[in-house]
């Protein structure tokens, strides 16, 4: 038997679950940068941007538009041509308690706003990578939430499903 073993995947062929991983670039000091949509939905499908050495992870363009997969692999690149981290590996599994609580603060955040904001599966393309659940996990969370809090998540049946919309705070 080997004295050291590999039991983790290596960041350069690891694919988080309920992603679809397109391009990946190396960084400087060797870290791994994903370029990885989420389960599509209607329409195209959106893409996002990961680095496993450091926190970096954007959904957006420059502009605050969701991102093709070229803008993303532009955006990828020019993180990797600057980011000095050294790969930590793989991030950890969270169990389920945790990733709930990753979506549940993306919801949370919608919030804000003065009109109801309807959720999409591409709402959690960014946080993919951390809370490493398919799509299918993602949908039970949110029937769940707004089973349990109406008044926070409305779900509404449709002919393709479910619509789920985040109700905004009351207003005096």
């Amino acid at each position: 038997m080997p004295l050291f073993t590999r039991t983790a995947p290596a960041p350069e062929t690891w694919t988080p679950e309920g992603t679809l991983v397109s391009q990946r670039f190396r960084a400087l000091e060797g870290a791994t940068v994903l370029v990885y949509t989420g389960d599509t939905e209607r329409g195209g499908a959106r893409y996002a941007v990961a680095c496993l050495g450091c926190t970096h992870r954007a959904d957006r363009n420059t502009v605050g538009n969701v991102m093709s997969e070229t803008e993303a692999a532009q955006g990828a690149n020019a993180h990797a041509a600057t980011c000095r981290a050294v790969p930590r590996g793989v991030p950890a599994h969270p169990d389920d308690t945790e990733a709930a609580k990753l979506i549940r603060t993306r919801l949370w955040a919608r919030r804000y706003g003065a009109a109801p904001h309807q959720v999409r599966l591409s709402d959690f393309t960014a946080l993919r990578v951390d809370v490493q659940r398919p799509t299918d996990w993602i949908k039970t969370l949110l029937g769940d939430i707004a089973q349990a809090d109406p008044g926070f998540l409305a779900a509404t049946p449709t002919d393709s499903g479910v619509r789920f919309t985040i109700q905004p705070f009351a207003r005096p």
